[in-house]
């Protein structure tokens, strides 16, 4: 029997400038995870961003750079706000986007830290 997308996990992690392994480890074989809620808090003082990133390895994205080319979405922060995608409550039924199997989720901020709610589901 598969996960269903009722069976939803969660990743809370303080993210920053140098590569975070979100600990989820790859996506199983013949799955996808699907990502259905963000919520980000800045904790640095000015504008940033924080890119979440399909990778092959839990560190491949270890730079703005790559991890800008291999970005499943970038989210823009304002100073010291909190910013929630999507905006009130999460839709299981419609993901964000998705993983392919074998591999990795990576964040990566382009200046400071910011926390990390996650959620999502392997199916």
């Amino acid at each position: 029997m598969g996960v269903e997308n009722h069976d939803l996990k969660t990743v809370n992690k303080l993210v920053g400038s140098t590569v975070a392994d979100l600990g989820l480890g790859a996506v199983p074989t013949g799955m996808k995870r699907y990502v259905t809620f963000l919520r980000l808090d800045n904790e640095y003082g000015g504008k940033q961003k924080v890119y979440i990133a399909s990778v092959t390895s839990s560190t491949y994205a270890s730079t703005p750079t790559l991890a800008s080319a291999a970005a499943a979405i970038t989210v823009n922060l304002e100073a010291d706000k909190e910013e929630c995608i999507p905006p009130g409550v999460p839709d299981v039924d419609h993901p964000l986007f998705s993983i392919a199997a074998g591999k990795y989720i990576d964040a990566l901020t382009d200046r400071g830290g910011a926390y990390m709610f996650m959620q999502y589901y392997d199916q």
